[in-house]
């Protein structure tokens, strides 16, 4: 399974939610004696995250640009507004 990771900034956050989600992988596996193929990313849905994207590209499996909520935190709308 894919797992994206919604709202991240940097690639830290990735990284620290990265590592909680491979621990619980890990469990699973170790508990149900099966292999899990998984992938783990994000969704760049921040201006913060879209102006780190490439740093955060060195950490995600993959990532996905949230245009719609991009939009509206770059300038500052609401969802009633735009």
């Amino acid at each position: 399974p894919n797992i994206m990771v919604p709202l991240i900034g940097t690639r830290k956050e990735l990284e620290n939610q990265t590592a909680i989600i491979q621990r619980v992988i890990d469990d699973v596996q170790a508990k149900a004696g099966v292999k899990i193929d998984n992938l783990v990313g994000t969704m760049i849905e921040t201006p913060r995250a879209a102006l780190t994207a490439g740093e955060i590209a060195n950490v995600a499996d993959f990532f996905s640009f949230g245009t719609n909520d991009l939009t509206q935190m770059t300038f500052g709308y609401s969802r009633d507004d735009a």
